[in-house]
């Protein structure tokens, strides 16, 4: 396999984030991962296999295409075929993060069960769809997530009892969406137990 280098700001940008998703408490243990597009060409970054995000170096940063052709010796990780399937889905989603925020994940397991007026102050919470639970790793989790960003407008897919999948134009606006949506899932979960 020909060895293709990664600039040194993609490998800062991969490592900054993934950091930030641990100390956030938005994913835990090995679970959850980021992939972003490398500039303009259709190579992806991709977390490797079996790394926990906070412990992600260079050494742990696999390279693909987007048809799935690893282009350099790290092994990507298990939900890879899910980031390719949703790079592919719109052309403004340049980076995605898989992740399992508790709130936002419990959040979606209730939201087919609310009202709209219910989500009136969480306008990041109304760019979320839904995507039916599938196996890990699987071609129909990826496809099932990789569905509902075909439609405009949606930044996030809640997938039921496994976690969500966040996309954003760059890895840092994916980043803040992320945090953001599990800050308001946060807020709207303890309202509701206080109500």
């Amino acid at each position: 396999m020909k060895k293709v280098s990664i600039s040194s700001k993609l490998i800062r940008d991969f490592m900054d984030i993934s950091y930030r998703l641990r100390r956030r408490n938005l994913t835990y243990g090995g679970g959850g991962g980021i992939s972003f597009m490398a500039g303009n060409s259709n190579q992806v970054l991709i977390k490797g296999w079996e790394v926990a995000c906070e412990d992600a170096g260079p050494k742990d940063i696999a390279l693909m295409d987007l048809s799935g052709k690893r282009l350099n010796s790290v092994r990507p990780c298990m939900e890879a075929p899910l980031h390719l399937e949703v790079l592919k889905a719109r052309k403004d989603i340049k980076a995605v993060i898989h992740a399992h925020p508790p709130y936002l994940t419990a959040f979606g397991n209730v939201k087919s069960r609310l009202k709209n007026g219910q989500m009136k102050n969480y306008p990041l919470l109304q760019k979320t769809a839904f995507s039916p639970y599938a196996d890990p790793g699987s071609k129909k989790l990826a496809d099932g997530v990789a569905q509902p960003f075909q439609k405009e407008g949606v930044i996030c897919v809640l997938m039921e009892d496994h976690g969500v999948t966040v996309v954003g134009a760059n890895i840092h606006q994916a980043y803040y969406r992320l945090d953001i949506m599990e800050g308001m899932a946060k807020t709207f979960v303890l309202t509701q137990l206080l109500r």
